[in-house]
């Protein structure tokens, strides 16, 4: 069985999610440098699609959140190898199904949204790394969530710093039914944010009802 119960309580995934599901592994083409996967260094293997997966029984009543090591909506991936895995997870309309990317374009162009299916983008500020990120450029990610039809998520991570009252507006600008905001989980040497602006972010969107779910690895910004 391929399909991984979530160990999130002792790690920095998302609590919500119930499993995880990584039918296609290898390494991101965006080489973000605070990525954990980053640890693993040259032994990394190209993107791969392990067909195998194809047989899990994806079960019921399960929150599985798709590709956690990997971006499946990468533009190397095959459109194919989306195709499919998508194909499975209708088999299962009983769970919900985390689609989680950096590239909102192409699982716009790629998914037909149904209601089992959660988009979640990561958008770690409204200002570009590209130092640091070879994914598309923030607004870019926020205007193609925008149209994506279906339930929508925002991951802040890691929280890079920000113009609050631009941030809070991109974030507030598409109807979400979360963001989940957390911190560097190593020492990368990011640009963050000082506490008092995270705070203001998180009051900001509270104020508006957002659900906002503070990852744990947050409280070491938070602390300071």
């Amino acid at each position: 069985m391929s399909l991984k119960e979530n160990k999130g309580k002792k790690s920095n995934m998302y609590r919500f999610v119930t499993h995880i599901w990584n039918p296609v592994r290898g390494k991101c083409p965006y080489e973000c440098s605070y990525c954990y996967v980053n640890k693993w260094g040259n032994i990394q293997k190209p993107l791969f699609f392990d067909y195998s997966y194809l047989k899990d029984n994806l079960g019921n009543e399960r929150i599985i959140f798709i590709c956690s090591g990997c971006d499946l909506f990468a533009p190397d991936v095959p459109i194919e190898w989306i195709a499919a895995i998508k194909k499975h997870t209708m088999q299962y309309p009983g769970n919900k199904y985390l689609w989680h990317t950096k590239n909102p374009q192409r699982l716009v162009e790629t998914i037909e949204p149904g209601p089992s299916d959660i988009a979640c983008v990561t958008i770690e500020s409204n200002r570009g790394y590209p130092s640091i990120s070879k994914a598309p450029l923030p607004i870019e990610r926020i205007t193609y969530l925008n149209k994506w039809e279906g339930k929508r998520m925002i991951t802040v991570e890691p929280v890079m710093d920000f113009d609050l009252d631009l941030f809070g507006g991109m974030l507030l600008e598409t109807s979400l039914i979360q963001v989940n905001i957390g911190a560097d989980s190593s020492s990368n040497g990011l640009p963050e944010p000082p506490p008092s602006k995270v705070k203001a972010l998180i009051e900001h969107l509270e104020k508006h009802n957002v659900v906002v779910h503070r990852k744990d690895n947050l409280a070491r910004i938070l602390a300071a």
